[in-house]
């Protein structure tokens, strides 16, 4: 994270494992956060401290005096995901009840109901257990509907991958998902995880992958399998509507033939999961995202997400 920051010219600090202070960072045209190894962001107000009565307290009463009274809010407190910030989590969880109940006379929605209440989100990141940030930021910029961006995703025990997860969320943060009926191409499909995802959404699935599918997800009739290369693969001639990638290969590669998709009008959607290389990350998903937003894409975004390991999530509209 203070490496992407740095490529921005932002000044950043790490407070605590997993939590990361700056003086700004990058946004889109919208105002939201254009970040991507960041699960949860937000506009630190102050530096709380105390024991755990003394931080609900103090939540709720810079709470009270910062949002407007007719606003709905959601409330939502999280350690960083590491072995020490985990440890903490129920911690955060009862400062959380407990401010809550604080503010019992205010208009109070759960995190996952934000955007769709237009609510303040009031957020506390606990640097240890007796200090943690606090801030807001609008439900239209929260970064991740989950307590601290850990979004555990629930799939079918009969998934043939967790790379069904992975697709679940991406589809869950890009706020959108193929309808029954709609065509989505599969590049680098096998063992199935994603195909099987979007075959249980009643799509169209042409999967395209040199290995073999999982018996289940390559019989079902809504199913075709191309066992070709997804670099000299070539959709039918009316296109098809999604574009789902999960390729462990060459990220810059990886954009470039995400890019011709684009010119030659392809896909109108792109979910795309890019593997990343051990060192430069952030520079590297710089020049993918500059790669496929100079073939046609539009609206690219970024994110490492929670089910994400050495890898990014991208996506874009045509």
């Amino acid at each position: 994270m203070v490496d992407e920051l740095a490529l921005h010219k932002i000044e950043a600090r790490v407070r605590t494992g997993g939590l990361v202070e700056s003086r700004a960072a990058p946004t889109f045209e919208d105002g939201s956060l254009d970040v991507t190894f960041a699960r949860q962001g937000f506009k630190q107000r102050a530096t709380l401290t105390g024991d755990a009565i003394v931080l609900a307290r103090s939540l709720a009463d810079r709470t009270a005096s910062l949002a407007p009274k007719d606003r709905a809010l959601a409330i939502s407190v999280f350690a960083p995901d590491t072995d020490e910030g985990n440890r903490l989590a129920p911690l955060a969880e009862e400062i959380e009840a407990a401010t809550i109940a604080h503010l019992s006379a205010r208009k109070l929605v759960p995190l996952a109901s934000a955007v769709r209440e237009n609510a303040i989100v009031i957020q506390g990141a606990m640097f240890k257990a007796n200090e943690m940030a606090f801030g807001d930021v609008s439900a239209e910029h929260l970064l991740s509907p989950f307590r601290g961006g850990k979004a555990r995703m629930s799939v079918g025990w009969d998934s043939p991958s967790r790379a069904s997860r992975k697709v679940e969320e991406a589809l869950n943060w890009l706020g959108m998902s193929p309808e029954p009926g709609e065509t989505c191409v599969d590049l680098g499909a096998a063992p199935g995880g994603w195909s099987w995802v979007l075959l249980d959404k009643r799509c169209r699935v042409i999967a395209v992958d040199p290995a073999e599918l999982r018996d289940d997800v390559r019989n079902n009739p809504k199913l075709k399998h191309e066992k070709i290369s997804a670099f000299a693969y070539v959709p039918p001639p009316e296109g098809i509507d999604w574009l789902f990638c999960d390729m462990a290969w060459k990220p810059v590669e990886v954009a470039r033939m995400l890019a011709k998709w684009a010119r030659r009008n392809w896909a109108r959607t792109l979910v795309s999961n890019v593997k990343l290389p051990m060192k430069q990350k952030a520079s590297v998903v710089r020049e993918v995202r500059e790669v496929v937003h100079g073939g046609g894409w539009t609206h690219v975004r970024t994110r490492q997400l929670y089910h994400d390991r050495d890898e990014i999530t991208l996506t874009a509209i045509r």
